[in-house]
């Protein structure tokens, strides 16, 4: 095995370690605030971090102008980031809710469907799409 490989299993590894315990971090942060207290501060967080991100996109987005490369608006940024963002706390807020209800444990196996579900949907609506037309 090289090491590359070796590399990318370990980050994988790491990935997934970082991803079930947060399932168990949710859980217990429950105990402390109701679910829609804990999404909010945990995407205001989020935005926080983004920030000076955004900002320096908008400075690079000046110079890519003048080598011809394509301008996102501000604007659009942040109408496209809002949505996105609305979107991904609707669903955090009702997973939060979830682990109320159940453990960790099922709701990140519940969760992780999600990488079954989405190419099956995936195939279900682009079938819709082409019958369509």
């Amino acid at each position: 095995m090289n090491t590359q490989a070796l590399k990318s299993d370990v980050l994988l590894l790491l990935t997934a370690i970082i991803w079930g315990f947060a399932f168990v971090a949710q859980r217990a942060g429950m105990s402390y605030v109701g679910p829609f207290i804990f999404n909010a501060v945990r995407f205001t967080l989020g935005s926080l971090v983004l920030l000076p991100l955004i900002l320096w996109n908008q400075k690079n987005q000046i110079i890519n102008t003048k080598k011809n490369l394509p301008h996102v608006s501000f604007e659009m940024l942040v109408l496209g980031g809002g949505l996105a963002g609305f979107a991904l706390f609707s669903v955090a807020s009702l997973q939060q809710v979830g682990l109320v209800y159940t453990t960790a444990g099922k709701a990140g196996f519940i969760t992780g469907l999600y990488v079954v579900i989405v190419p099956i949907l995936g195939l279900f609506c682009r079938q819709r799409t082409n019958s369509g037309t």
